[in-house]
C-alpha cells in the first residue's frame, strides 16, 4: 500500500475531496469535502459539520472511499476507509476545529460556523487512479520537483537570521530585522508581529512588511482571525486554499440566513491572502505575540514551512522578550544632550483630542490609537504645552503613577515602537525621535491645540 504520510500535499484542502458512502440497504451518496486531515500511518480524520447523509450512511455501513488530490502532481489517490469513532475533543479535533474558525471568523460566522466531531477513519488501502494522472508527458516526481520552490530553510540562511538578530541593539530594529530576513532569505513577503497588550484578551499589531499600509496599532482580539486563534490555542495555524473556503463559508452561512453584511470582519493585509500561516511566540507556556505570514498563493506553506517556522518561533519570541528587559533594565538618568531642532517644514494646525472615557485619541476627527499608547501621547503633549519638556526617560514614564502601568510586564518599550509607528504613519508632524538607550525626544512639527472630552 502507498504510505499515507507521502500524500502530505494531499491533505491542505487545496482540491476538494470527495467522499462516498452507502446506506446500509445499497443507497449510494457522494458529498464534497473540504478537508481530509492526517492522523497517523494509518488514520484521517474527516470533518463532522453538514453531511448529515453521510453521516447516516456510515452509522449504517462503515465503509468509505474517498479520493484526495495531488495539488502539485493533480495525482489522484483512492482511500479505501472504515470508521472508527467520532472525536469531539483532543488534538485533532481541536486542529481541525481551529482552521475552521479561522474562516468562520473572516466571513462574521465565529461561534457559529461549527465543527461538531472529527470523524476518525482506518485507512484500509490507498491506490492511485491511474485515468486522473493530470497532465500527460512527464512522471508524478518530475511534476512535484517542477512546482515546488527549494526548501529556503538551510543552515546558512538560519546562521544569517541569527546574526541578524544578534546585532540588534534595540526591540524597534530587531522587529524589523525579523520580518526583512523573512522576506529576504525565505521568501515570506507579507508578514506582521502583533504583542501582548496589557489587556489580557487583546493584541495589537507592531510591526508588518509588504503592505500599503503598515496597520501598526490595530487590535485583534483573542479568538478572532487566524492572528487571534492562535493567540486563544497557543497553537499554530495553517490555511491554504482559502479563497475557496472562504467561498464555501459564505455560501453555506448565506443559504441558511447567517451571514448579514454588516457583520463580515475585514481582512486584515492582502485584500484577498489565499493562505495564511500564523505562529504563537511562546517563552515557557508565556505568550509573548503572534507571528502571521499570508500569501497570495494558495498552496505557499507546506509542512516544511510550518514546522521550522514553528522552531523558529519559540526562538524570536526569547528574541524579543529578551529585547524588552535589556531595553528596561539599561536605562540610565544621565542628563541628554541638548537636542537640535528638526527641520520639519511649514507649521500648520492641527486639533488632537483626548477622549477620557474610550481612552482614545483623534487627530483633526480622525482615530489614531487608544489605550495605553494613547494616555502616553497625551502626556507627553501636555507636559510639552505646559512646561516645554521635549526630552522623556522610558524611567519616568515608568514611574509616572498617572498612567497607571502595571507592577510587573508593563511593555513600555513596545507601546513607545507602536506609538512612533502610528504617529509615522497617521501624524507625521507629532514625532517620537530615540535620542539614547532607554530616552527620546519628542518633536512637533506643528501648531498643536488640545482637546480634552469625557
Amino acid at each position: 500500500m502507498i504510505p499515507l504520510e507521502s500524500l502530505t500535499a494531499c491533505f491542505q484542502g487545496l482540491i476538494p475531496s470527495w467522499l462516498c458512502t452507502c446506506s446500509g440497504d445499497g443507497i449510494p451518496n457522494a458529498a464534497i469535502l473540504s478537508h481530509v486531515d492526517y492522523v497517523d500511518p494509518r488514520h484521517v480524520a474527516l470533518s463532522f459539520q453538514f453531511f448529515n447523509k453521510s453521516k447516516r450512511n456510515v452509522m449504517e455501513n462503515p465503509k468509505a472511499l474517498v479520493r484526495v488530490y495531488d495539488p502539485d502532481t493533480f495525482q489522484v489517490h483512492a482511500l479505501r476507509l472504515r470508521y472508527v469513532r467520532t472525536e469531539t475533543e483532543g488534538p485533532v479535533f481541536e486542529s481541525m476545529r481551529l482552521r475552521i474558525e479561522a474562516i468562520a471568523s473572516y466571513s462574521g460566522l465565529k461561534g457559529i460556523f461549527k465543527l461538531l466531531g472529527a470523524d476518525i477513519y482506518e485507512v484500509l488501502e490507498v491506490s492511485p487512479i491511474p485515468w486522473e494522472v493530470g497532465l500527460p508527458g512527464a512522471s508524478c516526481e518530475e511534476k512535484r520537483k517542477a512546482r515546488l520552490p527549494d526548501v529556503p530553510f538551510t543552515m546558512k540562511a538560519l546562521q544569517e537570521f541569527s546574526e541578524g538578530i544578534q546585532r540588534a541593539t534595540t526591540l524597534d530594529r530587531l522587529l524589523d530585522v525579523i520580518l526583512e530576513t523573512l522576506e529576504r532569505h525565505f521568501g515570506f513577503g507579507h508578514s506582521m508581529i502583533l504583542l501582548c497588550t496589557e489587556r489580557p484578551d487583546r493584541l495589537e499589531l507592531i510591526a508588518s512588511r509588504g503592505y500599503a499600509r503598515a496597520g501598526v496599532g490595530s487590535e485583534v482580539g483573542f479568538g478572532q482571525g487566524i492572528a487571534g486563534l492562535v493567540a486563544e490555542a497557543r497553537k499554530p495555524i495553517r490555511i491554504s486554499g482559502m479563497l475557496r473556503q472562504m467561498l464555501y463559508a459564505n455560501a453555506v452561512a448565506t443559504q441558511v440566513g447567517l451571514c448579514p453584511e454588516n457583520r463580515r470582519i475585514p481582512l486584515p493585509g492582502l485584500a484577498n491572502p489565499a493562505s495564511q500561516l500564523g505562529i504563537p511566540l511562546l517563552v515557557r507556556d508565556e505568550l509573548i505575540g503572534v507571528l502571521v505570514i499570508e500569501s497570495e498563493e494558495s498552496y505557499r506553506f507546506h509542512e516544511e514551512d510550518r514546522t521550522y517556522l514553528e522552531v523558529l518561533g519559540g526562538y524570536l519570541a526569547i528574541a524579543i522578550q529578551h529585547a524588552l528587559l535589556k531595553e528596561r533594565t539599561e536605562e540610565t538618568e544621565e542628563t541628554p544632550p541638548p537636542a537640535s531642532e528638526p527641520a520639519l517644514g511649514k507649521r500648520r494646525r492641527i486639533e488632537v483630542a483626548y477622549y477620557r472615557a474610550d481612552e482614545c485619541i483623534l487627530v483633526d476627527g480622525e482615530y489614531l490609537v487608544r489605550s495605553m499608547p494613547a494616555k502616553i501621547l497625551w502626556k507627553l503633549l501636555r507636559e510639552h504645552a505646559e512646561q516645554g519638556s521635549t526630552e522623556f526617560t522610558n524611567r519616568r514614564l515608568r514611574l509616572d503613577k498617572s498612567l497607571q502601568f502595571p507592577e510587573f510586564k508593563d511593555n513600555l518599550e513596545s507601546r513607545l515602537i507602536l506609538l512612533r509607528r502610528r504617529l509615522e504613519e497617521r501624524c507625521p508632524e507629532i514625532r517620537i525621535v530615540q535620542s539614547g538607550r532607554g530616552r527620546f525626544r519628542f518633536d512637533l512639527g506643528a501648531e498643536v491645540a488640545l482637546v480634552e472630552r469625557p
